[in-house]
């Protein structure tokens, strides 16, 4: 039966998507999880802005995506496109959109920009796992597993309709949804002519969807109240004092974690800028690390208790290690030991020590320390910037969709 078919793909499509999402790390820049924080991290993320993710650009694509499948299930239902076609099709529509969008005049965050056509990936598969997080997805499928299953939904869909016709009892056609069913149709001439700009009703659907999906969210705390601001981190907003306390409190974890870990990945490229003997390299993480000492000062550090921390992330969507957190603890220590200074921290040989073994942990026989070819092959930057838990994408989208609720016509 179908209705057990997607129950049993249930869990498979949120491995899928876990597994999706840790790969990703490795191809979105500054975010490569060298010492084994990313779990922490995006698990911080995922509680303050659920649904988002680096990689994701304009908030259409939310509904761009959607109205691609709906046009794939449409030829579907009247017999226009074979089953084994869907993938294809789906990926046809996507890059008319990329060519559109490509000559717009607004392409900021446009995918396929510089590529057009051989796009490597598409809007779709970076936007799935939020679609269903903030319920515009109904389907609790992989993309994989949804192209193969999709032909059986929509004749399922029309089997039960046809039933209700005739006067038969049928089941709920809820059931075999895809979509939720209050979403903006697409524009007429879709995928000609489209832009990245949404229009009002797109943009209050939206809102709806991330209120109702995640009431206590900064993000829809952030969409329904808050103008947006040009703050380089989240905990800088100009509105802080109106968030909600769990937001306030969720925000204080993800600075010092922010700033401690920094301290680390500064460390770390310090070391190995020493180890390549590239003076402008080191010059240049000494003062960074300098510069880090007024932050990590202005934390109080010492009185936080990491366990709140993890109390919080250990039920994330992914897995916390017990040595990610036995390194962080160690670290806080050796940092609170060198006063939170910069200076001393580069020169303690207890906290060099820290992070040669953290690494040489995680990448082995790959250890930029131990193997002469991955640190010729070092590139000079790896994860030395501050976390930001994803808010370059919510402040676009935010600024997405407050222009669209600004706007007086439709």
């Amino acid at each position: 039966m179908l209705q057990s078919k997607i129950a049993w793909l249930d869990h498979d499509a949120e491995a899928r998507e876990r597994s999706m999402r840790v790969l990703a790390l490795f191809g979105e820049r500054d975010t490569r999880d060298e010492l084994g924080l990313g779990a922490i991290r995006d698990n911080l993320a995922d509680l303050l802005f659920p649904g988002t993710s680096t990689i994701q650009t304009r908030l259409r694509y939310m509904l761009l995506v959607v109205w691609v499948y709906q046009q794939v299930e449409a030829e579907l239902a009247q017999g226009a496109l074979a089953a084994e076609k869907v993938p294809a099709r789906a990926a046809d529509l996507e890059f008319r959109i990329v060519d559109v969008l490509r000559e717009a005049d607004d392409r900021a965050g446009v995918f396929g920009i510089g590529s057009g056509r051989t796009l490597q990936r598409l809007p779709s598969s970076v936007y799935w796992a939020g679609l269903a997080s903030w319920g515009i997805r109904e389907v609790p499928l992989s993309q994989e597993r949804y192209h193969r299953s999709v032909a059986g939904l929509v004749e399922r869909r029309r089997e039960v309709g046809a039933l209700a016709g005739e006067g038969e009892p049928a089941a709920d056609v809820s059931e075999y949804r895809t979509w939720h069913a209050g979403l903006p149709e697409a524009p007429e001439r879709f995928p000609a002519d489209v832009s990245l700009a949404l229009g009002r009703a797109e943009a209050a659907f939206i809102l709806d969807r991330v209120r109702e999906c995640h009431p206590t969210s900064l993000l829809a705390h952030l969409f329904e109240r808050c103008a947006p601001a040009e703050v380089e981190y989240p905990w800088e907003h100009p509105d802080r004092a109106g968030f909600s306390d769990r937001q306030q409190a969720l925000l204080d974890q993800a600075e010092k974690l922010a700033v401690l870990a920094q301290g680390a990945f500064l460390l770390y490229n310090l070391a190995l800028s020493e180890r390549r003997e590239r003076e402008d390299w080191v010059e240049h993480y000494e003062q960074r690390m300098d510069d880090w000492t007024e932050a990590a000062r202005a934390l109080p550090l010492a009185e936080w208790n990491l366990d709140d921390l993890f109390a919080l992330t250990d039920g994330g969507t992914l897995r916390v290690q017990q040595r990610a957190r036995d390194f962080l603890r160690d670290w806080r220590e050796r940092v609170l030991a060198c006063g939170s200074d910069g200076a001393r921290l580069r020169a303690d040989e207890a906290a060099r020590d820290l992070v040669r073994r953290r690494e040489s942990l995680l990448k082995k026989a790959r250890s930029r320390f131990t193997n002469p070819q991955a640190l010729t092959q070092w590139s000079g930057q790896s994860g030395a910037s501050r976390y930001n838990y994803r808010w370059p994408t919510v402040s676009r989208f935010h600024l997405d969709l407050y222009a669209a609720l600004q706007r007086e016509d439709g």
